[in-house]
């Protein structure tokens, strides 16, 4: 549950800066998705659901850092 809510927490400063709503970066589903799976890079992380090519250039590098500083945390 930490790790989504550090998940939606990024989603929603990146949706403010891009002036769209949250679910435009990624819906709830992809980020739960990114929760349980933890990619480490971008090849894992493009096997979420939900992030294809174009979200992955443009999110991927954001969210794997959220997953990073998790674990980092965590550990």
């Amino acid at each position: 549950p930490a790790l989504f809510e550090a998940l939606r927490r990024r989603r929603l400063e990146l949706a403010k800066s891009l002036r769209v709503a949250a679910y435009v970066v990624f819906p709830d589903k992809t980020l739960l998705d990114m929760a349980r799976r933890k990619p480490r890079d971008l090849t894992e992380m493009a096997a979420v659901h939900g992030v294809g090519e174009t979200k992955l250039r443009q999110y991927g590098q954001d969210f794997l850092e959220v997953i990073r500083d998790h674990g980092a945390q965590a550990a």
